[in-house]
């Protein structure tokens, strides 16, 4: 089954059905779905997301996002009462403000998150994510994401385009490829021999960027790299379904 680990979806914008449609047409199946970051109400198309995963039978992440796009950023870290009922936790840049493809050192902007980390309001949100085994998707700058992944190592941590807007994928491979908990989705970056040496090919998900990004380019990353099928069938959607199990247990 071809899963893809990154779609952004809008209700008014980039519908579920739309996004479905055009993933169809690549042949996937299923996808891990949450609100796009252009969106301005987060909470809205939160609970737009979880309704068209139970109806479409897909995977949910809650998005919990600054919005740099928008300049728009809640003023509180908040979940909701119906947390349980998402796959996973889609985390976009609540701290900084840009895509970081350098992995340029940000002295301020490491001290605020590692401020924010040892708050009780981000203690709530990897507890929760620990408690109900959800995995995070997470995009902010280099320091910050090697602070994030580095610091819960009992979390399942998704680092999504393979690094490449969170510092650069030589930066972000180089940092976390003995990580075991951390996982990358090949959406919008560059899928090499040598970062499958590195990662190990179960850590890989197959993702697409939609909306920015097109499925089936994706997938011909995956398709052109020189390795058995039963490998590629685990970065096409096995590896992510793997980790998702729990979740499809419990929606059943």
């Amino acid at each position: 089954m071809n899963v893809d680990c990154h779609v952004g979806v809008d209700r008014e914008r980039f519908p579920v059905e739309r996004a479905l449609e055009i993933l169809a047409r690549s042949g996937v199946q299923r996808a891990v779905i949450f609100t796009d970051a252009h969106s301005t109400e987060p909470d809205k198309q939160n609970e737009y997301v979880l309704q068209q995963a139970k109806e479409r039978d897909l995977y949910p992440f809650f998005y919990i996002g600054g919005n740099p796009y928008t300049d728009t950023r809640p003023d509180a870290l908040t979940l909701p009462d119906n947390l349980p009922d998402f796959a996973g936790i889609r985390w976009h840049r609540w701290i900084g403000e840009g895509i970081d493809r350098e992995g340029r050192m940000d002295r301020d902007e490491l001290d605020w998150a590692i401020n924010l980390m040892e708050s009780a309001d981000f203690e709530a949100v990897v507890s929760a994510a620990a408690h109900y085994a959800m995995p995070i998707m997470v995009e902010e700058s280099l320091a910050v994401t090697v602070e994030f992944a580095l610091r819960y190592p009992s979390l399942d941590i998704i680092v999504p385009h393979m690094g490449a807007r969170s510092g650069g994928e030589a930066n972000v491979l180089r940092a976390l490829w003995d990580a075991p908990n951390v996982y990358f989705d090949t959406s919008l970056s560059h899928l090499d021999e040598t970062a499958l040496a590195r990662l190990g090919t179960e850590r890989i998900f197959y993702g697409s960027g939609f909306p920015e990004g097109d499925p089936e380019h994706e997938l011909g990353k995956i398709d052109r790299l020189p390795v058995p099928e039963d490998v590629k069938e685990g970065i096409y959607g096995d590896n992510v379904v793997s980790l998702l199990a729990g979740y499809a247990l419990v929606e059943g």
